[in-house]
């Protein structure tokens, strides 16, 4: 009998340590980004860069390198933007959907920023949001 009351008790409290969760903490810090809006899906990066060999007898060879040029393309917002990037501190992030999402909404209420775009000009934001890499996901914009 003791072993039959044994045998059964072991599936029990297997099942009440599966039936634990595991309890993590996670943190997310938040960060403030202060930098211009552009257009995320027209933002492009090249870089050239050229190194070539020249063998003047069997014993010597001269290799010739050119500089690395890093281009930059990046696009200002127009009023049919919907994927939106900033450029603050000397690099870029993007944003998720859902934050981009929140940008053209709030680009839509705002006044200055619908004369800004009309006229060409760059525009200045103020986002709180947490970063995942170089994604950012959006808490408010000003």
């Amino acid at each position: 009998m003791k072993k039959f009351a044994t045998i059964g008790l072991i599936p029990l409290f297997a099942g009440f340590l599966l039936a634990q969760e595991a309890s993590r903490t996670t943190t997310t810090t938040t960060t403030t980004y202060n930098g211009t809006l552009v257009d995320w899906s027209c933002q492009s990066q090249h870089m050239t860069q050229k190194e070539s060999s020249t063998q003047t007898n069997p014993d010597q060879s001269v290799t010739h390198k050119e500089s690395t040029r890093t281009t930059s393309t990046t696009c200002p917002v127009t009023t049919s933007t919907t994927s939106f990037g900033m450029f603050t501190n000397g690099r870029y992030v993007y944003f998720d959907e859902p934050s981009n999402t929140k940008i053209v909404e709030y680009v839509k209420t705002n006044k200055d920023w619908e004369r800004m775009i009309a006229g060409h000009r760059p525009v200045r934001a103020r986002v709180i949001g947490t970063a995942n890499g170089d994604v950012v996901v959006v808490e408010s914009i000003h």
